[in-house]
């Protein structure tokens, strides 16, 4: 039987259902645990930069020489360190694998044409496909650098012409969106496109997962403020002015009201957040597979306790530890964080789901042994 007979996909107005086998209500009530196999931002790419990103250009010349950096590091990590990280993720699957999941940024982007990036986009899905489980789903969500070109609009919309359907293929059934639902027996995952959030598809999707056992979000961006004194507006409906601050406090609600556990990427870092508010509870577990330095193949913790929330932004600008609009943020959740610790390590995770039982092991860099558990529940 195909692994993929085990899922029981269901659908709102975003995401039509479709079953794949009669399997799924039996492992269900059989009560046994699955593992999925994860990868968090991989920014694959290729050593010379001219396969993607010829003709690529940016009308800020500095921002395009920052861009034509990460072209090198990734061309050199896809080259070295990354292949061996991949092989390492491989070995991760066994017989309770259900699928792997990739955390967005799957891709560099930066491309010229919509059908580079298309080119792209196909490249690497086939190539993670095939390295890690070819008889099992690879499902991804959309990241920022997957949405980047020379005209974000144009790459956006190959984006959407390319991996609702490449999804629809993977999982068996029809997606049509970049914000959709499937289950694994009891579970659902709830996938949202955090460069273009919904409330209204977002209110639905989570409608539809009503009375899941577990309810997971896979989103590319954190929900929590990013610890970061660049980017700490980069998380779901956040921005720089908080315009979108009703919205944002509606979803974190939803969320704690489901008891939710979200996987994200976008960092760099691998972290794990549990906070307590609303009513209810959020853990967000932050994976990265961007192998850029060798030191990053190892597991150092840099911050273990709930006080370092928050310390990354006031060491790099210590302005912004002042009292304002940027603590104002960070203040909001801090009071909640029960559980809070970082590291600057990349490498391939391993989520393992049971009725009370759920923990990612993390594997740094190509490292034969587990580098830290992390207990989600």
């Amino acid at each position: 039987m195909d692994r993929r007979d085990f899922f029981k996909f269901s659908a709102g107005a975003v995401v039509s259902a479709s079953l794949l086998g009669r399997s799924t209500e039996a492992f269900a009530r059989s009560g046994r645990k699955y593992n999925v196999v994860i990868l968090g931002d991989t920014h694959y790419d290729a050593a010379d930069p001219e396969k993607y990103h010829a003709g690529y250009t940016d009308p800020n010349p500095k921002r395009e020489a920052n861009h034509r950096k990460e072209f090198v590091r990734n061309g050199n990590m896809w080259a070295g360190r990354c292949p061996d990280l991949v092989k390492r993720a491989a070995c991760l699957v066994d017989d309770d694998t259900r699928f792997v999941l990739q955390m967005g940024d799957l891709i560099q982007g930066d491309t010229a044409t919509a059908e580079i990036h298309r080119q792209f986009l196909d490249d690497a899905m086939n190539l993670f496909k095939q390295d890690l489980a070819p008889d099992l789903p690879f499902v991804t969500v959309a990241g920022n650098h997957d949405l980047r070109g020379n005209d974000d609009a144009v790459v956006t919309q190959a984006y959407h012409d390319y991996m609702p359907a490449r999804m629809s293929r993977e999982l068996g059934l029809d997606i049509t969106d970049t914000n959709f639902l499937f289950n694994m027996g009891d579970d659902a995952y709830v996938v949202l496109d955090f460069s273009h959030p919904d409330v209204e598809k977002i209110d639905r999707l989570f409608a539809e997962a009503d009375g899941a056992r577990h309810t997971f979000v896979i989103v590319h961006s954190p929900v929590f403020p990013y610890d970061s004194a660049s980017y700490w507006w980069w998380f779901l409906l956040g921005n720089r002015e908080d315009t979108r601050a009703e919205e944002r406090r509606y979803v974190r609600r939803l969320l704690a009201s489901r008891e939710s556990i979200v996987l994200c990427g976008h960092t760099h870092k691998t972290e794990l957040l549990d906070w307590y508010g609303d009513g209810g509870r959020i853990t967000q577990m932050t994976m990265s597979s961007v192998w850029a330095k060798e030191s990053q193949g190892a597991w150092t913790e840099k911050v273990s306790a709930p006080e370092g929330y928050g310390s990354l932004l006031v060491a790099s600008k210590p302005e912004l530890g002042q009292p304002g609009p940027v603590q104002d943020i960070f203040n909001e959740y801090r009071p909640g964080i029960r559980r809070y610790s970082w590291a600057d390590a990349a490498g391939s995770y391993k989520l393992s789901v049971g009725s009370r039982d759920i923990h990612v092991d993390f594997y740094a860099g190509s490292a034969s042994r587990r580098s830290k558990r992390f207990r989600l529940r």
